[in-house]
């Protein structure tokens, strides 16, 4: 079987590709938050102590990563330099196709990845008494 530079280029991009595309994957985050006060609100003259027990609240919010959508091209030319037509292809070559394609499929889904920023509050006792008043909040 005879294959050119172009036959690896092409089939390296077709299975790389589909294979990058399989990337979807969504991430649950947990957040577990509790509030425990016990001082003295000089201001609005309540106790801010919840009766010396524990309030709990887990929140949950999802993340998809994903690259369904990634092109064949993502690869293009991604050849170790020792394949070229009319010449002889060894094991080596291959190997170093495939570790470059890893490395590249790797490189695109960390690329994928960007930081999470979620803003979770949590009240005290006196919430609705003093921060939501006609004040504002404090």
């Amino acid at each position: 079987m005879t294959a050119d530079r172009g036959d690896i280029n092409s089939w390296v991009q077709t299975y790389s590709g589909a294979q990058l595309r399989t990337f979807d994957r969504t991430i649950t985050y947990t957040v577990n938050t509790y509030v425990r006060y016990y001082r003295f609100d000089s201001t609005w003259g309540g106790a801010l102590r919840l009766d010396g027990r524990q309030y709990t609240r887990n929140s949950y919010f999802t993340r998809r990563y994903e690259y369904v959508n990634a092109n064949n091209s993502l690869f293009n030319n991604y050849i170790d330099g020792g394949i070229n037509s009319g010449q002889l292809m060894y094991a080596q070559d291959i190997v170093d196709t495939v570790e470059d394609n890893v490395r590249r499929a790797v490189d695109l889904i960390e690329g994928r990845i960007n930081s999470t920023y979620q803003v979770i509050n949590a009240c005290h006792a006196s919430c609705h008494s003093s921060c939501h008043t006609s004040r504002g909040r404090r």
